[in-house]
């Protein structure tokens, strides 16, 4: 009988000591969030094309099974990558002018557009989804229709306008040299174009060997506040031809 209650007593030790013992680390988890949040950054180290599901589960520190529970695959990625991005997006005050709405807008998209490395290529790859996507998109409509242009007018002017800031971004995020933002090699690869240019035949091309300079040196800023003006005037005119005064 003593004896049995001491075995009891050891076993009870036992139990109360094993209690202390280090708990086996959990499964870690994720939430949709953090993949997009991973993936984000992936996207701005080394592009879409470096973008794996893969390697945003590495980044995580689970298995690529993993984020399956949260993205279908990367198409899926990439959409939820284009709201994210869309969401930084600000949104002007409703109670400017469309004009001075859809001129603060542009800077500010192309602004975000350039702030994430692939950005635009994002955009242009995905449909146009997602809540946040959605808020722009929404906005661009109601400011233009909310002007008086009809509507078969609003949707091609939205789209019209879409297409001039992300196709602005995205070329000026391409290997094509210039831009305010160039560095060493693109001012290497500008230079070559440039004496390139002026050292063609000036009887075949005489205006591009005189405006050499001008079409290979100048700011990215000023060329695209060009095109939203003259954007935006063509859009100005043409409701003033519907709503004539």
């Amino acid at each position: 009988m003593v004896r049995a209650r001491k075995r009891e007593r050891e076993r009870d030790g036992l139990v109360d000591f094993a209690a202390w013992a280090e708990p086996a680390p959990a499964r870690p988890t994720v939430t949709r969030g953090q993949v997009v949040r991973a993936a984000l950054a992936l996207l701005d180290e080394g592009g879409i094309d470096g973008l794996t599901m893969r390697r945003v589960a590495e980044r995580l520190g689970v298995q690529a099974a993993a984020l399956y529970n949260h993205v279908r695959d990367k198409r899926e990625l990439l959409a939820l990558l284009a709201d994210a991005i869309c969401g930084e997006v600000r949104v002007p005050d409703a109670h400017l002018s469309w004009r001075e709405q859809l001129e603060a807008l542009a800077w500010d998209y192309r602004r975000v557009l350039l702030s994430h490395r692939d950005a635009a290529r994002v955009l242009a790859d995905t449909p146009p989804v997602g809540p946040q996507r959605l808020r722009v998109i929404e906005h661009v409509l109601d400011a233009l229709r909310r002007a008086g242009f009809a509507d078969e007018d609003v949707a091609d002017a939205s789209w019209v306008f879409n297409t001039y800031v992300m196709g602005f971004a995205l070329d000026e995020t391409q290997a094509m040299p210039g831009g305010d933002s160039a560095d060493a090699s693109s001012d290497e690869v500008r230079e070559q174009l440039r004496r390139g240019f002026k050292a063609l035949p000036p009887d075949r091309y005489p205006t591009l060997v005189a405006l050499a300079d001008q079409m290979v040196n100048a700011s990215m800023d000023r060329r695209f506040g060009f095109g939203l003006t003259t954007l935006l005037d063509g859009l100005q005119r043409r409701l003033v031809l519907q709503h004539p005064s």
